[in-house]
């Protein structure tokens, strides 16, 4: 049986950060990427760490299923911690499943998850586990949302709230695009179109009231995994002022951005160039995800997590992931996160805080849609 765990992408911020995590755990792992450098580097640099050759480097493209099939003989799951185009992206997956290896990545991109759940038949045949969502986005959410619904018997709406430490660049622009973007919120079992920053809700994060905007992005993410628990669900965000200024600034400012203007400064001054988190920043950050479940019958439960900076939280869940996967907790088909770490999301990630909140204020009721996003949407239709 293989039972090793392969982190591809050491070469880059998250697979080495993941790495890193997993020499925490004392696990022996292979560290592996595409840059021979940069491979060879990380994995000294973790043996000089850890006083012993933890981590085994393995470069390899992944251009070609056979031969990155030819990688994986003595692999039992893979965990994907970087960026890939869609074409690298399947020949991985592919090879994965062509081998009989559990297959992890941390994306949250929707495009991406929504291929790799593409490939739940397939895998369930090759009895061979694709998960997508291994950080924060998916894994702290869909955490909070399980565990409400199992304290909360017969809870059948939730909404949730997030907050999160500055982004980087490339997250920069994933918000910035997110936010001209249709998606959708769940509402009696149906998917209903919503744009981001329709609804806002004021939600206390542990610091006092805070304004959260609604995030239709997260609410599809969430919902593949509880369409059989809730039937109706919110994802809201608490944003950078910046952005949130994209749903103040007048038609016309509105009119603007939505046809492009000024988005790249717009990136740039949220991310302030930046390509990974600080030092500091993962050291002190800290990220919380709050939840309000509620039952048909007016009862409601509220709770918050609270975790480490959300690049760290992510890396420790991918890890905790694989570990579960080799340990036999792998679920064959397309998953998201909670389907096999369970309560583990909370309880076993080094830094995280849960809080029942035991006498919640008045009931979440989202603010009516501000004048110039009913307009925007008007515009749209």
């Amino acid at each position: 049986m293989k039972s090793r765990i392969l982190l591809y992408g050491v070469d880059s911020f998250m697979g080495a950060l993941a790495s890193r995590a997993a020499m925490r755990r004392g696990l022996s792992h292979i560290a592996a990427g595409r840059n021979i450098a940069g491979v060879a580097q990380h994995a000294a640099a973790l043996a000089k760490e850890a006083g012993s050759a933890i981590a085994e480097p393995r470069t390899f493209t992944l251009g070609d299923k056979s031969r990155i099939a030819a990688q994986l003989d003595d692999v039992g799951v893979v965990v994907n911690c970087g960026p890939l185009d869609s074409e690298s992206l399947l020949s991985l997956v592919d090879a994965c499943l062509a081998t009989g290896t559990h297959y992890i990545d941390m994306t949250n991109d929707r495009a991406e998850v929504a291929a790799l759940a593409a490939h739940d038949e397939v895998a369930k045949r090759a009895k061979v586990m694709v998960l997508a969502g291994a950080g924060f986005d998916y894994a702290a959410v869909d955490a909070v949302a399980e565990r409400l619904a199992q304290i909360l018997r017969g809870a059948r709406a939730v909404t949730i709230a997030v907050k999160q430490g500055a982004p980087t660049l490339a997250e920069a622009r994933r918000l910035v695009a997110s936010l001209t973007a249709e998606g959708g919120t769940v509402k009696n079992g149906q998917f209903v179109p919503a744009r981001a920053g329709e609804r806002v809700v004021e939600v206390d994060f542990g610091e006092g009231s805070e304004r959260a905007w609604l995030a239709p992005w997260r609410a599809e993410a969430t919902a593949m995994r509880h369409r059989g628990t809730y039937s109706t669900m919110e994802s809201y965000e608490v944003l950078p002022e910046r952005a949130a200024r994209v749903f103040t600034k007048g038609k016309l400012g509105t009119a603007l951005f939505n046809r492009g203007w000024g988005v790249r400064r717009l990136e740039r001054r949220l991310s302030k160039g930046r390509l990974s988190p600080t030092t500091a920043e993962l050291k002190n950050g800290r990220a919380a995800v709050w939840g309000e479940a509620r039952t048909p019958e007016g009862i409601r439960l509220c709770a918050r997590l609270e975790t480490p900076e959300a690049h760290l939280y992510s890396s420790e869940v991918a890890v905790l992931l694989a570990c579960r996967a080799i340990e036999g907790a792998a679920r064959p088909g397309f998953q998201l996160p909670f389907a096999i770490a369970g309560a583990g999301l909370i309880d076993e990630i080094p830094g995280t805080l849960w809080r029942e909140i035991a006498d919640p204020a008045d009931p979440i009721k989202p603010e009516p849609v501000p004048v110039v996003l009913a307009a925007r949407a008007r515009e749209s239709a």
